[in-house]
């Protein structure tokens, strides 16, 4: 139930669930019913409530020749029994193609619009919220350009992406912001499983408010190694540094030890581990006043008991450090299992829980939530 806003890294384990036909039309509809502990997120006072779950989503999954574009609409409606000034719903509209230019050029193409809200709670949002949620529209347009094979000795890829967010309620709009990415990544194959990688990035984060003092250019560069050791392990470290100058002068310019890494591991066809670990930099909803380094850390299994139950589970904590001295730690862990009635109908039961520590008094949380849902599918191939 949580949106990544536009310019965030996601982060959470990726169990593929927008998978589908190579060419071809896929549709699914989950309805659920549901129960929130703490709909607020607030450390006294608690309040519960029950809530019904839609999520509707198509997949078009087409081309022409070597060449693949898919479009894409998938939405989440909540619905609370008792506060419904915390309903939302959230919609992502999203088109990307994979062009198969030469044996050794690949171009790559996406775009995506997002309207979405801010979760209560959520790293980096309000303190003292508004009585109902914040809402926002943002999108994302890149392309990157693939030199050379996965095969080959060497592959170079030049990235470009502009990405940006708008504020509906809540007077949020000094929060509003346009980024613009520059990434170049670099890889050398030593051997068929091993290989260097070597990756810079430049990126400009202009706001829209002049009162917001958070504009500021963020450069990285990243080394390391990537492999595929077997069939049954692959993954990617990389380690560097982060330089965020800001426009501002009162703002101080820094730089920062920066991280990426990501390992699989799959001891068996059935079963697979997924081992994750980045810094990322964020605003606070302050707007101007506070901005702060995330450092993720987290572990996903995905099982296969049979080829009817199968169960997706995933834990990460993630520290955010802010410049003004506040220091948050987030918890969260959640596990769900999916059991196949029929092809086209699932019953899934799910369940998350939250929490966050602070050195600001006052602000910490503990959240449980279950879901019980039905998701029906189809799949029709062209």
């Amino acid at each position: 139930m949580e949106t990544v806003r536009a310019g965030e890294k996601v982060v959470a384990y990726d169990v593929g669930n927008e998978s589908g036909p190579l060419r071809g039309i896929t549709l699914a509809l989950s309805a659920g019913i549901g129960y929130d502990d703490n709909v607020f997120r607030t450390e006294s006072n608690t309040r519960d409530d029950f809530f019904w779950s839609v999520r509707p989503s198509v997949y078009l999954n087409s081309g022409f020749g070597r060449h693949a574009f898919r479009l894409g609409y998938e939405a989440v409606l909540i619905r609370y029994t008792e506060f419904d000034n915390q309903d939302y719903t959230d919609q992502r509209v999203l088109a990307d193609a994979a062009l198969d230019l030469t044996r050794k050029l690949n171009l790559n193409l996406i775009g995506e619009l997002r309207w979405g809200h801010d979760q209560r709670g959520g790293i980096g949002t309000c303190l003292v919220c508004s009585p109902t949620p914040d809402t926002w529209r943002a999108y994302r347009v890149g392309a990157d350009l693939v030199i050379g094979r996965a095969i080959s000795r060497a592959q170079i890829t030049p990235r470009i992406e502009y990405s940006g967010i708008r504020y509906d309620n809540n007077g949020q709009s000094f929060r509003d912001f346009d980024r613009q990415d520059y990434r170049l990544r670099g890889r050398w194959r030593f051997s068929p499983r091993l290989s260097a990688i070597a990756e810079g990035g430049y990126a400009t984060v202009d706001h829209l408010d002049p009162n917001n003092d958070l504009d500021r250019t963020e450069a990285t560069l990243l080394g390391g190694v990537g492999w595929e050791a077997t069939a049954k392990t692959s993954g990617e470290i990389l380690i560097g540094t982060l330089v965020q100058e800001f426009d501002n002068p009162a703002e101080a310019s820094s730089t920062h030890f920066n991280w990426d890494v990501r390992v699989h591991w799959a001891p068996k066809p059935y079963s697979k581990v997924t081992l994750f670990t980045s810094r990322r930099t964020q605003e606070d909803a302050a707007g101007g006043v506070g901005h702060f380094l995330a450092d993720t850390f987290g572990i996903g299994w995905r099982h296969a008991f049979t080829e009817r139950l199968v169960t997706d589970s995933n834990v990460d904590y993630t520290l955010a450090k802010y410049s003004t001295g506040r220091q948050d730690g987030y918890l969260a862990f959640q596990v769900g299992l999916t059991y196949k009635l029929v092809r086209w109908l699932d019953f899934g039961a799910h369940y998350r829980y939250l929490n966050r520590r602070s050195n600001i008094p006052g602000i910490n949380y503990d959240d449980n939530m279950i879901l019980l849902k039905l998701t029906a599918g189809l799949e029709h191939g062209l």
